[in-house]
């Protein structure tokens, strides 16, 4: 979608799309200086946390890899990034969408049938898991596009870490076995790494010997807990919710009439193809007064049973947004994205 927008001039970036609310608020906060959205709101992060807890439980400990092997893989997530990029770029698409764990634990509800859909992406979030049974944040610190994008951002450093007081530290390293990522803050005065999610594990009273801890600065100057929390979600729900909110509203003229995007297409009907969870999928795209007005699917192969709910709301939710940045049905990913695809086919043929 942001691609989209920066290299395509016809393109209308629907700014109430929950996708661009969230890479907005996620963005603002890393621009901030924070990997908060990983500390604290993120619900694969979540899932990472519960299964190391489970872990360690159960084997009485978590584990870490050789110091230079955790080094080494940790660069890997940046790879993932650059391919996402790469592929984005040339092909139009991100051909890890079958293999992405986040779109399998976001389609756990619709499981069995989830399954037939997408079982490289199911397979993959099941070595996740298995890997944050051993490793704290296996996922984040390895694997995590996302994070390596906050990981780049962060790089301003208006938020960091720094040790309270001076004091020489015992070396009791509660601060450093408490943290899920492993960056070893007993080892460090100023903890400013691009790894930190900012879970603030290592702030207020974790030392065991009782020493002064790490406390938050914001530009260097000194910033409490709550202020900090608080603040940071204050921002990032007043981009996600209230900006979607107010967009949602719809921006009216001084007569109260809703403005609708321009016109951007040629008046006319459109076929266009995609690839759903067969290859065949075929729709035809009415345009009338520069506005999609209907949406037919002419031919296609998918699964009955899953196809149904897909093709009537994914096709409304085109036609009242005027945007193919719609939501996927839970249960019927592909079967989405083919028909978004098909979609976009069409409306390539009906731009000036």
């Amino acid at each position: 979608m942001m691609y989209d927008w920066v290299t395509d001039k016809s393109y209308v970036l629907n700014y109430t799309a929950p996708a661009f609310l969230l890479a907005a608020a996620i963005i603002v906060l890393a621009l901030l200086g924070t990997r908060f959205f990983c500390g604290w709101l993120c619900p694969f992060g979540a899932l990472n946390d519960y299964t190391s807890q489970a872990g360690h439980k159960i084997l009485g400990k978590n584990y870490e890899l050789p110091p230079g092997i955790d080094a080494r893989l940790r660069y890997f997530k940046y790879f993932v990034l650059f391919f996402i990029l790469v592929s984005k770029i040339l092909l139009e698409s991100c051909i890890l969408t079958g293999f992405d764990p986040w779109v399998a634990f976001a389609n756990l509800p619709g499981l069995p049938g989830t399954y037939k859909e997408i079982p490289f992406a199911f397979l993959v979030l099941l070595l996740v898991i298995i890997g944050a049974f051993f490793i704290m944040r296996f996922f984040c610190r390895y694997l995590c596009p996302l994070g390596a994008l906050q990981g780049i951002l962060v790089g301003t450093g208006l938020v960091q870490l720094k040790r309270s007081g001076t004091i020489t530290c015992h070396n009791c390293r509660s601060c450093s076995l408490n943290c899920p990522v492993n960056i070893k803050p007993s080892d460090r005065e100023v903890v400013d790494s691009a790894e930190c999610i900012h879970c603030l594990r290592c702030v207020g009273g974790s030392c065991s010997m009782g020493l002064p801890s790490y406390e938050l600065t914001f530009v260097k100057k000194p910033l409490k807990t709550y202020p900090y929390v608080l603040g940071a979600f204050t921002i990032f729900w007043s981009i996600f919710v209230g900006i979607g909110f107010i967009g949602a509203l719809g921006v009216t003229d001084s007569a109260g009439a809703v403005i609708m995007p321009r016109n951007i297409y040629h008046d006319g009907t459109y076929y266009g193809t995609g690839v759903g969870f067969a290859p065949g999928l075929k729709v035809q795209v009415e345009v009338a007064d520069g506005r999609i007005k209907k949406i037919d699917v002419v031919e296609h192969y998918e699964t009955s049973g899953y196809y149904e709910e897909a093709f009537i709301k994914i096709s409304d939710g085109i036609i009242k947004s005027q945007s193919t940045e719609v939501d996927a049905i839970s249960g019927a990913t592909y079967t989405c994205i083919g028909l978004v695809e098909a979609v976009d086919n069409a409306l390539e043929k009906a731009k000036p």
